[in-house]
């Protein structure tokens, strides 16, 4: 049986850039508008269905499915840039790669082949995972990570889901939901695609955080949600071997984002040292360029950026050589990439919010204008970081490499 989604993105073109370069133009437009967008609370639609249109949501798609078949590593080289840009559009494109991760691991590879597709020819997928109401053990504590109150129920009509989801980041923006959900006796769960924008299906841009304020984390509400297809039920197999530890590559993802804040910061220090027209009477120097303390400062905040960078494309190539690997084979070689993810988490993280505190060093208080919104590279590092905090991770590396216990396979490793 087939189906069709009528609030399907425009379909892009088959020739894909073939080079970082090429995407400067569309990444310049939108970092161009970022501050201006940040200010007047504008959501970034526009930015986000370009983007699609020119292909970024089928990077790392292989290309018999329309994509252009980039390597993790070429993919997290562009994430870093467009969280230069813009750290919220980037972080729209999170849980879509992170489906598309998935199904690149699926059993069903006919499934599989039928989402690949639609995301090659430049659709959004977006998530349901965490439930608004979580199930809860017989103590009081929360129950496994592999049960949902979200449940797939199925009567005379077929199949449908009722529930309620948060922190779907990227809904608002999305054509398809991968809905987390468990079956009425509890014995499977599964994923269920559905259309963002049909029956039964409520999309709400209630994400009250004060960074990333516009990445549509917000609630998704199930009503009766109807699915039309078989093809619209996954059957969850991320502890299947080989396909273990699959939600490293989202946080890796958001740690990239972080990896554009720094970048971005660097950024804005530079502009700023080079424009400043005044400067304090009493530095050591006349002129912002010439005053020793600004120039060590943009050093380091270039240092920052570098390092940044290089460790999460350290992290990507882990992911590319498990993916050189059959499915069957990958375990060792996922927990590796997890580290990898965890270690770029710990050190991105602070380097974020360190070098969002510098770029004020430099800017003076002219730059604290909240037209300017340069307080959005801080609001918006603290904001990711917050996801899994670096003490957890830290602490499960350090247990990992004095003691040989193996990382969490679940909850963003």
């Amino acid at each position: 049986m087939t189906f069709t989604n009528d609030a399907a993105a425009p379909r892009h073109s088959s020739a894909y850039p073939p080079a970082q370069d090429d995407w400067a133009d569309l990444f310049d437009d939108i970092a161009r508008t970022a501050a201006q967008r940040e200010h007047e609370s504008q959501l970034p639609h526009e930015q986000v269905r370009a983007l699609l249109a020119r292909g970024f949501g089928a990077l790392h798609i292989p290309r018999e499915y329309g994509g252009a078949g980039l390597s993790y590593r070429e993919l997290f080289a562009l994430i870093v840039r467009l969280g230069a840009a813009d750290a919220n559009v980037a972080h729209i494109f999170r849980n879509h790669y992170g489906f598309v991760n998935s199904l690149l691991s699926l059993a069903d590879e006919g499934q599989a082949a039928h989402w690949l597709t639609r995301a090659g020819q430049g659709e959004l997928f977006a998530n349901g995972v965490t439930d608004a109401v979580r199930p809860l053990n017989a103590d009081g504590s929360v129950a496994d990570l592999s049960r949902f109150s979200t449940t797939l129920h199925e009567d005379e009509q077929g199949q449908f889901l009722d529930g309620r989801k948060q922190y779907a980041t990227g809904s608002v923006y999305a054509d398809w939901l991968a809905i987390q959900a468990t079956r009425p006796d509890g014995t499977q769960t599964v994923t269920a695609v559905v259309p963002a924008r049909q029956a039964g299906v409520k999309v709400i841009d209630d994400w009250a955080g004060f960074g990333q304020r516009f990445t549509g984390s917000g609630t998704v509400i199930l009503d009766r949600a109807r699915l039309e297809s078989e093809l619209q039920v996954l059957q969850r197999d991320r502890l299947r071997p080989g396909a273990e530890y699959g939600s490293s590559l989202p946080q890796l993802f958001l740690t990239a984002v972080i990896a554009g804040i720094v970048q971005a910061s660097y950024d804005e220090a530079l502009h700023l040292i080079k424009t400043r027209k005044q400067h304090l009477y009493f530095a050591p120097s006349p002129t912002p360029t010439e005053d020793p303390l600004l120039l060590h400062t943009l050093g380091q905040l270039a240092a920052n950026a570098f390092a940044a960078r290089a460790a999460i494309l350290h992290a990507a190539e882990a992911f590319d050589a498990a993916a050189a690997l059959p499915i069957a084979q990958r375990t060792a070689a996922n927990q590796a990439a997890s580290l990898a993810a965890a270690q770029a988490k710990v050190v991105v993280d602070a380097l974020g919010t360190t070098s969002a505190t510098l770029l004020f060093d430099i800017a003076g208080a002219s730059a604290t204008h909240r037209e300017r919104q340069l307080d959005r590279h801080w609001r918006n590092a603290r904001t990711i970081a917050s996801h899994n905090p670096s003490l957890y991770k830290a602490l499960a590396i350090g247990a990992h490499l004095a003691r040989g216990e193996p990382l969490p396979k679940q909850g963003f490793f």
